[in-house]
């Protein structure tokens, strides 16, 4: 196999293939990400085409369902909130019609997952005053994605069980 040419003007559509099926058995790629990536590899416009189309039809190819294996990854994982999510997922190259199909999360869901997120920062939080904590979780959950109203629900939360120790 020779992707490894200096002059890249005789890459044809077997290359570009070949590159594609290595690419995929790395990771799960969306349909704009390996197009980028053939692209920039120097493979003709007509190769990357026929390319993501093939593999599309073979099935290697299904932003749907890779939007739902990585909202599954950013939620259980990474512990995002729901604009970290959207965020995360636009920055794998996904359709914003397919995110807004994905990304139907409750309020529940997203605060429990902020306050698992939460648990798991204070363990290795150092001392810091009462306020110090709040701000720097504060931070902390807007970083993540979290929305206004689910950070003052754990921020609450955090008052109440600071009250009673």
């Amino acid at each position: 196999m020779q992707l490894r040419v200096k002059g890249r003007a005789n890459l044809t559509e077997a290359d570009a293939v070949r590159y594609a099926y290595r690419l995929l058995s790395y990771r799960d790629r969306s349909e704009k990400e390996l197009r980028e990536r053939l692209q920039r590899k120097g493979f003709s416009e007509d190769a990357v085409l026929h390319t993501v189309s093939r593999l599309a039809e073979k099935g290697f190819i299904n932003d749907t369902t890779l939007a739902a294996s990585l909202k599954r990854t950013a939620e259980d994982v990474k512990l995002l909130g729901r604009q970290g999510v959207r965020l995360f997922l636009r920055h794998r190259g996904l359709a914003e019609e397919i995110i807004k199909d994905i990304c139907t999360d409750t309020d529940h869901e997203e605060i429990t997952r902020a306050q698992k997120l939460v648990d798991k920062k204070l363990r290795t939080m150092g001392n810091y005053s009462a306020e110090e904590v709040k701000k720097k979780l504060w931070r902390f959950l807007l970083r993540k994605g979290y929305s206004f109203d689910t950070i003052m629900q754990i921020l609450k939360q955090f008052k109440i069980k600071e009250e009673e120790a």
